[in-house]
C-alpha cells in the first residue's frame, strides 16, 4: 500500500434528487448527474490522496457529453463507466492498484448513497506522462474532448498535438478486438438465443457498431473523436465512396446502422431496445469482415487468407522487444515467485507474439466462428476446430467445470486474462 494512504469510511449522505429526463428536455437531468459524478469524484480522490494530488481529469463518452444515462427502478444508471486521470505532483509516490481500486469503490458507493450507479475507473500519473503520450486514439480524445475537473486547466496543453491522420492503424484494430472480446460477456446469455437482448447484450453490442465505426475512419483517414461527428463523417463516406473499392463491407448499409446505434447511445435507449439475436449477428457479421479487412491492409497482404494466416504474418512483424515487454508485465502482474512454473510455456509464446497478440489470436479464431457456435444444434455447422489447444496459447489458463463446452472455456479464459493483461495497459 502506499504511505500516506488511509482508508476514508464514506458516511451515508442524504440522496441528491435528479430530475428524470422527459423528451421536451433531457438536458437539464443530463447535467445534474455529470456533476453528482465529478463532484464525488473530486471529493474523494481529494480527501484520499490529499496534497500529493494536483489535478482531476475526466475522460471518455462522460466528458464528450455522450455517456448513457438508463432510468432504473429506484435509480439512475451509468451504462459503461466513467473514467477519470488523477494527475499528481511531479515527484509524489503514485498510489499502487490496490489504493486505486479500493478509492474507485468509495466513489460508487458514495454515488449509490445518491441512487446513481456507475463504474469509476481511475488512472494515476504524473505531468510528465501527459508529454510523453504518442499518437494514438486514447491522445487524440484526450486533448481534444478531456475536461479538468479540479486543478490546473492547462495541463491538457501538455499533450503533444496530432492529426487524425497521425492516428496509427494498429490502435484501431487493438479497439476492435477489445469489443469482440468484450462480448464474449455475454456468451452464456446468447446460447439460449434470447427473443430479446438483455441490457447488457444490447448495450455491449450497440458499442461494437460505435467502435467499428471508429476502427474503420482511422483506417479511412477520417477520424473524429466523438460518436456524433463519426456518424456524420462515416455517412459523408458513404455517399461520397465508389463501392468498387476495396471496403470490408457496403459502407452505406454499414453507416446506416451505425448512425441507428449512435442515436440508441446518445439517448439513453442502448440498453433498452427490443433488438433480437438478429441484432447481434448483423454487428457479429461486420466485426468478423471488418477484422479480417484491417489484418490484410495491416499486413499488405489479400483479405482471402485464412484467419490464422493474416494473424501470423501481423505476429511476425511485432517487435521482440514489444513482446518482452508484455511478458514482463504478466510476470510483474502475476508475482514472479507465484508463476515460476510458467515461464517456460511463456519463454517459448515469446518467440511468437507478446501476450496482446495472443489473446487476440485466440478470440480472432473464436470470435469469428460464434455465429456458427451459437446457431441451434440441428443447423450448427462442423467446426474442426482444437479449442483446447487455442486455449493453451493464452498466457493463463483458469479452471472450468469440466462438463463446460470447451469453446466456452476458451471464451472464459479470453475475457480473464484480458481483464487481468491488457485493460488500462498498451503492453
Amino acid at each position: 500500500m502506499m504511505g500516506g494512504i488511509k482508508t476514508l469510511q464514506v458516511a451515508p449522505e442524504t440522496a441528491v434528487p435528479v430530475q428524470a429526463p422527459t423528451a421536451a428536455g433531457p438536458e437539464e437531468p443530463r447535467a445534474a448527474l455529470h456533476a453528482l459524478i465529478c463532484d464525488a469524484t473530486v471529493r474523494i480522490v481529494r480527501e484520499q490522496f490529499g496534497d500529493d494530488l494536483s489535478s482531476v481529469i475526466l475522460t471518455g463518452s462522460l466528458a464528450r457529453d455522450e455517456a448513457t444515462f438508463e432510468e432504473q427502478r429506484e435509480c439512475w444508471a451509468v451504462l459503461g463507466d466513467a473514467e477519470f486521470m488523477l494527475i499528481f505532483k511531479e515527484g509524489a509516490r503514485l498510489p499502487n492498484d490496490a489504493g486505486v481500486a479500493r478509492t474507485c469503490r468509495l466513489i460508487e458507493q458514495a454515488l449509490a448513497n445518491n441512487t446513481v450507479q456507475c463504474a469509476i475507473g481511475l488512472g494515476a500519473v504524473h505531468p510528465g506522462y501527459l508529454r510523453t503520450l504518442t499518437p494514438h486514439i486514447f491522445a487524440y480524445e484526450l486533448r481534444m474532448c478531456g475536461r479538468v475537473c479540479w486543478g490546473d486547466d492547462a495541463l491538457l496543453s501538455l499533450i503533444p498535438p496530432c492529426a487524425p491522420a497521425d492516428l496509427p492503424r494498429e490502435d484501431a484494430w487493438r479497439l476492435l478486438c477489445n469489443r469482440m472480446i468484450e462480448q464474449l460477456d455475454v456468451v452464456d446469455e446468447l446460447v439460449t438465443r434470447p427473443a430479446r437482448l438483455s441490457r447488457r447484450a444490447s448495450y455491449r453490442t450497440v458499442k461494437l457498431y460505435l467502435d467499428m465505426a471508429t476502427s474503420y475512419l482511422v483506417f479511412a483517414g477520417a477520424y473524429e473523436p466523438t460518436y456524433r461527428g463519426r456518424a456524420a463523417r462515416l455517412k459523408t463516406l458513404a455517399r461520397s465512396v465508389d463501392e468498387s473499392h476495396d471496403l470490408p463491407f457496403p459502407l452505406r448499409e454499414f453507416a446506416e446502422r451505425v448512425g441507428r446505434c449512435t442515436e440508441m447511445k446518445l439517448n439513453g435507449t442502448a440498453g433498452a431496445s427490443d433488438a433480437g439475436m438478429m441484432f447481434w449477428e448483423e454487428a457479429a457479421g461486420y466485426a468478423r469482415l471488418l477484422w479480417r479487412w484491417e489484418l490484410a491492409q495491416l499486413t499488405r497482404t489479400r483479405v482471402q487468407l485464412t484467419n490464422r494466416v493474416l494473424m501470423k504474418r501481423w505476429m511476425d512483424e511485432q517487435p521482440f522487444s514489444v513482446r518482452a515487454r508484455g511478458w514482463l508485465y504478466v510476470v510483474r502482474k502475476l508475482a514472479w515467485y507465484r508463476s515460476l512454473s510458467q515461464w517456460p510455456r511463456w519463454a517459448r509464446f515469446g518467440w511468437d507474439a507478446s501476450p496482446r497478440y495472443c489473446i487476440y489470436r485466440a478470440v480472432g479464431e473464436l470470435y469469428l466462428r460464434l455465429s456458427c457456435l451459437l446457431k441451434p444444434a440441428a443447423r450448427r455447422p462442423q467446426i474442426n476446430v482444437d479449442w483446447e489447444a487455442l486455449r493453451a496459447t493464452l498466457p493463463v489458463m483458469t479452471p472450468h467445470k469440466a462438463d463446460a463446452p470447451s469453446w466456452q472455456r476458451l471464451a472464459a479464459d479470453i475475457l480473464w486474462n484480458y481483464h487481468q493483461f491488457l485493460e488500462g495497459t498498451r503492453s
